[in-house]
């Protein structure tokens, strides 16, 4: 068995290089598992070219979450098996203080902490022939369960874009019947957050300037469109407030209010709008007025990515049928190929595309 793989090796901002290195080996705590399919989202070269300045201890080898078998497990690991087939995360916690994470092979955290270890056990991420996780962060796919859903292992790959979603309707306990206002809905992240409440049994009241994003929207999701109110807003925050409440069951408002604006969204009027949608009691997780605040009795919620419960339950309910895979893989690349993939990745934005290393 070789010693060696085949990695693609970020040495710089912008310097990219495929390296033979050293496999890495399972420790204590950890697993090793050989790669089948790694996603590329459409802001990654952002990464791997500087222009998101994220803090990086080059060289790593990059890359974020994977689909995978397992290699090799450490000592201390029981329930793993070597030839399982796994989903691995790439939220890392630090051991002895989880209020701390990296993302691994893509940032390296801010505190001392964070950059200590994403500096040096858990510099590398998964595009590579062998990508080396903690043991935590793997978890076992039911091929029986893929099989009956017609699924190929490699669309489990989109659990990377789900599980986000995932984390945000947790940590504000979204539930079956529910309404769930998602604003701006047509983004990469947002668009997640409306399969996760579909999956979840709620339905969705999503807005966007755009007419014709909404209408796409609406035919990505397919049948399940049916659950999914739209709102073209206008920009004017109580015409839009009065139009968000209006697509809610009675007009009563919305139950949760889920908020993914980029920074540059700051100023915006659709935040204000989508709060004066909500019901009394409603929860969101976005700045507000402290008058909205206090005369709604709204719960605030802010939450970073997802923790481990929120990956398990994306499979779950993907595994049951209950939440389904829609991303069109556009396309498949070695890593030899990683330049087109690359340039591929970065088109290919939105809810709807998938591009794979398949190493």
């Amino acid at each position: 068995m070789s010693s060696s793989m085949k990695a693609l090796v970020l040495h710089g901002p912008g310097d990219v290089r495929l390296d033979e290195i050293p496999k890495p080996r399972a420790d204590p705590g950890s697993v090793v598992v050989r790669v089948q399919s790694a996603p590329l989202w459409d802001y990654i070269p952002e990464a791997i070219n500087g222009t998101r300045q994220y803090p990086l201890a080059f060289p790593l080898v990059f890359g974020t979450c994977c689909v995978g078998r397992v290699e090799e497990v450490g000592p201390d690991v029981t329930t793993l098996q070597s030839g399982d087939l796994v989903f691995c995360d790439y939220i890392v916690r630090l051991k002895d203080a989880p209020e701390e994470r990296i993302v691994l092979g893509y940032h390296g955290g801010q505190t001392p902490n964070e950059l200590k270890i994403s500096s040096g056990h858990w510099r590398d991420g998964c595009f590579a022939e062998f990508a080396r996780f903690p043991a935590e962060n793997v978890h076992v796919l039911d091929e029986g369960a893929l099989e009956r859903n017609c699924l190929e292992a490699y669309q489990m790959s989109e659990i990377a874009s789900i599980m986000p979603g995932m984390g945000a309707a947790n940590c504000i306990s979204i539930t079956a019947g529910e309404t769930v206002l998602v604003l701006p809905a047509t983004g990469f992240f947002s668009s997640s957050a409306i399969a996760v409440a579909l999956g979840l049994g709620a339905n969705v009241v999503a807005g966007s300037r755009s007419k014709e994003k909404l209408d796409s929207l609406i035919k990505h999701f397919g049948d399940e469109g049916n659950r999914i109110t739209t709102v073209v807003l206008t920009g004017e925050v109580y015409k839009d407030a009065a139009a968000l409440r209006a697509a809610t069951p009675g007009g009563k408002g919305a139950d949760a209010y889920i908020d993914y604006s980029p920074p540059r969204a700051a100023g915006t009027t659709h935040i204000e709008a989508g709060l004066l949608a909500l019901k009394r009691y409603g929860s969101g997780n976005v700045p507000v007025p402290y008058a909205v605040l206090m005369n709604h009795c709204l719960t605030i919620r802010g939450q970073f990515a997802q923790n481990r419960d929120d990956v398990v339950r994306s499979i779950r309910l993907v595994e049951a049928g209950n939440m389904r895979l829609r991303k069109v893989t556009t396309s498949q690349h070695t890593l030899e190929d990683h330049e087109k993939a690359f340039k591929i990745a970065s088109q290919s934005g939105g809810w709807e595309k998938m591009v794979l290393f398949t190493p």
